[in-house]
């Protein structure tokens, strides 16, 4: 839903003062790194229906990989003060 929906406000560009930035270039290439990154995870949840969701995949150092990179990986699942913050009860 971000992803149609995101504004790039072209004052902001000017204002990080961001040279020769087209709003709408940069517009349509965040839409298709969204479409592919979400082609990507569609497939691999057909290919592989038992891989955890829910969850960061990270390598022996700690830092965040996706879920094909070569070499162990553990998942680190959402937690406070870890990938998602936790709501409180109402």
């Amino acid at each position: 839903m971000m992803r149609r929906f995101a504004r790039i406000d072209p004052a902001k560009l000017e204002e990080i003062r961001a040279r020769e930035i087209d709003p709408r270039a940069l517009k349509e290439a965040w839409v298709q790194m969204s479409d592919d990154a979400e082609a990507e995870m569609e497939r691999l949840a057909n290919e592989q229906p038992d891989l955890p969701i829910g969850v960061a995949w990270v390598d022996a150092t700690g830092h965040p990989r996706w879920v094909t990179h070569p070499g162990p990986l553990t998942p680190h699942a959402p937690r406070v003060r870890g990938c998602l913050p936790r709501l409180a009860p109402g």
